[in-house]
């Protein structure tokens, strides 16, 4: 008797249960975010961008009774600002249909049931879609270039979210944001194209600064128009009294001015740098009296 009464008490106690409990009440399809691409350095661009997508979520089972789903996104690598990367990467906040809340997660806090979407499935209905926005929050900060990747869990509930445990499809969410690697280079001043005036010659070093903004390394050409010299205006190209040798250096590192072969610079940022560009001349001791000049072509291009 007391071993058939233990059987009985337990048999009532599983009967209790809701059955929302015990079977898993939906399936959500995998989906692909299509990719965004954000530039940093385009002033004219967003300060946020919004991607809508779909999740779709599938009754499973056979019961065709109506049925209330509620959904967050879960971040399973951040703790405080969910982001597309594991750090300084684009943050991301996400709204369902018809909410203007974030219903994002954090896998280090408890379950934050403010924050989630609703899905409803009416009766005998085998699916239901719902239209998600993901919004990237701070494209003016200083990103690197490079695809920012992350796998988003949909964490959701089945009926009465006080009730039942919650139910996770893990890397349901796929998103890629990229960064490219994009510059901009002006003479200080605001401008492509700058002037170093040796005047007299008393002066054998002077400098022109070089501002420079990237979101990626990149690499630093030189071509003289007369081959590496200053030339004596109207003189002919083959006596060395007409010619000023100079040495041009970027950066504290020396510039060949043949166009060929460049030098590498890091990533300079989204404030960017003032580089100096050093111009050194020969001694002019036996050189004819005139105005020498050349032209130094400067190319900054992105290193991928």
């Amino acid at each position: 008797m007391k071993s058939g009464l233990i059987a009985l008490i337990a048999a009532s106690a599983v009967s209790s249960l809701p059955a929302a409990a015990w079977a898993q009440c939906a399936t959500i399809d995998p989906v692909v975010v299509p990719q965004v691409r954000v530039d940093p350095l385009n002033a004219a661009g967003p300060g946020e961008l919004v991607q809508p997508f779909v999740l779709t979520f599938r009754r499973a089972g056979l019961d065709t009774a109506p049925l209330m789903i509620s959904y967050q996104i879960v971040d399973e690598d951040s703790s405080v600002q969910s982001r597309v990367g594991r750090s300084q990467g684009p943050t991301v906040e996400w709204q369902g249909e018809g909410s203007s809340r974030d219903i994002g997660a954090f896998r280090s806090e408890a379950y934050s049931l403010l924050r989630s979407g609703r899905a409803v499935l009416g009766e005998n209905d085998q699916a239901s879609q719902q239209t998600v926005a993901l919004r990237l929050t701070n494209l003016r900060d200083d990103l690197s270039s490079g695809v920012y990747r992350e796998q988003f869990t949909v964490r959701y509930w089945c009926g009465e979210t006080d009730a039942a445990l919650p139910y996770e499809a893990q890397g349901t969410v796929a998103v890629a944001v990229a960064v490219p690697n994009v510059l901009s280079a002006n003479i200080a001043g605001a401008s492509v194209h700058g002037e170093i005036d040796f005047m007299d010659f008393a002066v054998l070093s002077r400098t022109l600064q070089v501002s420079v903004r990237s979101t990626g390394p990149y690499r630093v050409t030189a071509r003289s128009v007369n081959g590496g010299v200053l030339q004596r205006e109207r003189a002919g190209a083959g006596d060395e009294a007409d010619r000023i040798r100079y040495d041009a250096v970027f950066d504290g590192q020396a510039l060949t001015t043949d166009g060929a072969g460049g030098q590498g610079m890091p990533r300079a940022g989204l404030l960017g740098r003032q580089i100096a560009l050093d111009v050194t001349v020969e001694g002019v001791e036996d050189k004819r009296a005139g105005v020498y000049a050349d032209t130094l072509l400067l190319t900054l291009a992105p290193a991928n």
